[in-house]
């Protein structure tokens, strides 16, 4: 599971569609385009909200398994604290006498190579991870509540995208 938020109180927005062709994971930052449609942000880019939803070839919530079923809009808290890990995928229990185990594929959302302080600004870096070492200002969203030491390796953050793009605001 990549995001806990059940024991929080959230502002979630539904009812845009996820831009054709991307890729998102549940914990995400994300953007609107010019399309209005979401996609998931970088650094340059206003965030919009957290991605509560898996739109990518493992799971895909917002159309459903094979385009079956579902609205092809993603939720995305757009205000609120959530825990965020890692997104950990094609995880299979197999008979290692008779079959070869698969490689589990783990999709990080923030940049575990960093060391988090409360109430530091949070940023989306180059890459599409959560950081607190901008590359661009403009994708400042929310800050840190606690670090993932503190809570098993989930980093917990105020999910509060700005107006402005001045970290010194946030205070």
């Amino acid at each position: 599971m990549a995001i806990i938020a059940s024991s929080f109180i959230v502002l979630e927005d539904g009812t845009r569609n996820k831009e054709a062709g991307t890729t998102v994971y549940e914990g995400t930052p994300m953007t609107i385009n010019e399309n209005g449609n979401y996609e998931p942000a970088a650094a340059g880019d206003k965030v919009y909200g957290i991605s509560k939803l898996d739109s990518n070839q493992y799971q895909d919530y917002a159309w459903g398994e094979f385009g079956a079923f579902g609205s092809g809009m993603l939720t995305v808290v757009c205000k609120g604290i959530l825990l965020l890990g890692p997104s950990i995928y094609n995880e299979m229990e197999v008979d290692s006498s008779t079959t070869t185990a698969s490689a589990p594929v783990i999709v990080k959302l923030f940049d575990d190579t960093k060391e988090y302080t409360p109430m530091e600004p949070l940023y989306v870096d180059g890459s599409g991870l959560i950081t607190n070492a901008p590359t661009d200002k403009t994708s400042l969203f929310g800050k840190v509540v606690s670090t993932p030491v503190q809570n098993g390796g989930y980093l917990e953050v105020e999910v509060d995208p700005p107006v402005t793009s001045v970290a010194a605001d946030l205070k």
